[in-house]
Formats: structure tokens, C-alpha cells, sequence
């Protein structure tokens, strides 16, 4: 009757022991990468085209000018 037991005390220690092997800690939970993505200003790609156009506008400008002499 003591080797039974000694067995079944055995086995439950042994069922037992896998909870308590690594110890209990709090699961490390990382934190959720967030990219924000700047909205395209349609004003910049206005502005390089009103610029460029005033650049044209200067240069037929100064060649109208020249010609008139």
C-alpha cells in the first residue's frame, strides 16, 4: 500500500510540475507599430507649376521686349 501511494503522490507531482516550471509571468505584449502618413500637400505641386509658369511668362516677356528695339 506505501509503494502505491508513493507512486500516485509521485504522479501527480509529475502532472503537476509542468505549471510550475517556467514560473509565473505577465505576457510581454508589444506595442502596435502606428504609421501616419502625411497627406500630399496639393498646394506644393500647385505652386512648382505657378512657378514654372511665371518663369515662362518672365522669359516671353523679356524676349517680347528685346524684339521691340
Amino acid at each position: 500500500m506505501k509503494k502505491v501511494m508513493t507512486l500516485a503522490a509521485a504522479g501527480m507531482i509529475a502532472l503537476t510540475a509542468p505549471a510550475f516550471a517556467g514560473g509565473y509571468s505577465d505576457p510581454v505584449v508589444e506595442e502596435e507599430i502606428v504609421v501616419v502618413e502625411e497627406a500630399a500637400s496639393s498646394l506644393g505641386n500647385t505652386g512648382a507649376a505657378l512657378l514654372g509658369l511665371a518663369l515662362v511668362a518672365g522669359i516671353i516677356a523679356a524676349s517680347d521686349s528685346s524684339s521691340d528695339d
